[in-house]
């Protein structure tokens, strides 16, 4: 597929795709770059995360302007019927620039609508691997890192997995982490929303937990024995647990909500963008599954445990307090124990959070860039798995 070498600097309007909490954090330091710049980022709303407190509440805290559109994400099928619904809009306003982020299925849907009308694309937090071709997120990286024209790098090592799997240099930007920038934004209300939280915690030190991986919550006796583990902290320490919505729905089905409740664990519901980060300042130590949190929680400084096999998000375990524990809720203790027995002095923030690389893209995409001739149509076994058939695109 012949692609033409119609950049950034055509006349039609840049336009974002997003639909869940880590795409509107990540979107809110762009649109903002734009506007300092004297240009409008326009965005969709896929509505993939429903909660409020996910979606339209997180889109308030984060003071983006109102989406041009708002869809609704199909619970079958979603990622090729989202990805007509974001062509259809796509085709009516003809942009110069389709923006994604991160790695959910509103990113690949997006990339996918983009991909067909040829428009150009650019991707920010490109590049990162977790090597877990299992894991949906992971297919949506390399489907969108192969489709997009221009690819923003959060970390240094994501470089070396694209060139590893053949993105030419030219197609790659190193400028830094968006969620760096979306932290410095508002600190200050962040550092308020904590306040809160350390007097209204009952006066001692806590632990903040959240899941909702498939491989985490989806199997029973797995989620059993991370409910039992968070139940045994909740005996030493208060556990905060802001639960998912589909983490919710698999432990009620379970009958386990009563349970954690009764061994003293505070579970709630989703927590909106400042104060969820206001709990996590104030906490003793974070355990998660969430790709995001793993950063959140570096750039404050807070101690976090990955109940996960793998982190794409490399920096945080080099640079912050991030231990791996892997996905057996037995090794838990251990990888507490370790992440404890750090120092958070001693704890790094790279020249890439700086919080001013949002700045750096909206730069690139002013000066405009010239796309590549040809792209690698999207490896079809990821596609398949992905659930949309090769021949749609």
């Amino acid at each position: 597929m012949t692609r033409r070498r119609r950049g950034a600097e055509g006349r039609g309007p840049w336009i974002a795709v997003a639909g869940t909490r880590p795409n509107y954090v990540k979107l809110a330091p762009l649109v903002r770059a734009a506007k300092a710049a004297g240009r409008k980022l326009q965005w969709i709303d896929t509505g993939q995360h429903t909660a409020r407190a996910l979606s339209r509440d997180m889109a308030a805290d984060l003071k983006l302007p109102a989406p041009v559109v708002r869809l609704r994400a199909p619970r079958t099928q979603r990622v090729p019927r989202l990805a007509e619904r974001i062509g259809a809009e796509l085709e009516a306003r003809r942009p110069s620039l389709v923006v994604v982020v991160g790695d959910v299925d509103s990113t690949l849907a997006a990339a996918l609508a983009a991909y067909r009308l040829d428009l150009p694309l650019a991707h920010v937090e490109a590049g990162l691997r977790s090597f877990e071709r299992d894991m949906p997120e992971e297919r949506n990286r390399v489907l969108v890192d192969h489709m997009s024209d221009r690819l923003y790098l959060s970390e240094p090592m994501a470089e070396e997995n694209l060139r590893r799997e053949g993105v030419a240099r030219a197609r790659i930007r190193k400028p830094g982490n968006v969620m760096a920038d979306a932290l410095h934004l508002f600190r200050p209300q962040i550092d308020r929303a904590a306040e809160r939280w350390r007097k209204r915690t009952w006066g001692a030190p806590y632990v903040v937990a959240t899941l909702h991986r498939q491989a985490n919550v989806d199997d029973p006796r797995r989620l059993s024995a991370y409910a039992e583990r968070l139940a045994a902290y909740a005996g030493g320490m208060p556990v905060v647990f802001p639960v998912h919505p589909r983490t919710r729905k698999r432990l009620a089905a379970l009958g386990l909500l009563p349970a954690l409740k009764r061994d003293g664990v505070r579970v709630g519901p989703p927590r909106p963008y400042l104060d969820f980060l206001g709990l996590v300042s104030g906490s003793a130590f974070v355990i998660t599954d969430s790709g995001g949190l793993q950063v959140e929680a570096a750039l404050l400084g807070v101690p976090c445990v990955t109940a996960r096999r793998r982190t794409e998000h490399q920096l945080t375990v080099a640079y912050g307090g991030n231990v791996v524990a892997g996905t057996d809720p037995r090794r838990l203790s251990g990888a507490v124990n370790r992440v404890l027995a750090r120092n958070p002095a001693d704890f790094r923030r790279p020249r890439a959070w700086d919080g001013r690389a949002a700045e750096r893209i909206v730069a690139d995409w002013v000066r405009g860039f010239a796309r590549p001739r040809r792209l690698p149509s999207p490896d079809s076994r990821l596609l398949r798995a992905a659930g949309v058939p090769p021949d749609a695109i």
